[in-house]
């Protein structure tokens, strides 16, 4: 166990951490600001993030459907957010590989509910299952996209406490 003394600042809470990590990625990136400025985080704990976006226009293709490559963009962007809720770590590597399947659609107006789980970060890589779900209006969620995303994450570790 780490032990904070008064002088030093107590490391960042997941929330804190997560929350963070979003707002630079939308402020720094011009992709992810133009397609992914309304996401919002619903829920964080360590490993995983749960988001939600309303789907506009901007989000889908000549059918009317969640677009392939926001899609893509969704789970580039929410990974590095289930890295950071793991173990707090500000920059969260670059992509390796990335996997998506299309299991069903969702349209404007729909609700995107976006789980986001780093099933492992190791030293190297970081191995990340996204599920990108419709949101019923019973409260229920239907499954649009599941993604597996894998990062070289080597020289991102997170912040270490120096005294």
């Amino acid at each position: 166990m780490t032990h904070h003394s008064a002088n030093h600042d107590s490391p960042p809470s997941p929330d804190a951490a997560v929350a963070k990590l979003r707002q630079y990625l939308l402020d720094n990136s011009p992709i992810y600001s133009l397609i992914l400025s309304d996401i919002t985080l619903a829920k964080i704990s360590r490993g995983t993030v749960t988001l939600q976006l309303r789907l506009s226009r901007t989000h889908l293709n000549s059918k009317g459907a969640l677009h392939g490559a926001v899609s893509a963009t969704i789970v580039d962007f929410v990974t590095g957010l289930a890295i950071c809720s793991h173990d707090l770590r500000e920059q969260t590597g670059a992509s390796v590989d990335m996997h998506l399947s299309f299991l069903s659609t969702a349209k404007e107006g729909d609700t995107a509910v976006i789980h986001s789980t780093a099933e492992k970060v190791g030293g190297n890589m970081a191995f990340v299952t996204v599920r990108i779900n419709k949101l019923g209006e019973d409260g229920t969620e239907r499954p649009v996209t599941l993604a597996q995303h894998t990062k070289y994450v080597r020289g991102t570790g997170p912040p270490v406490d120096r005294k």
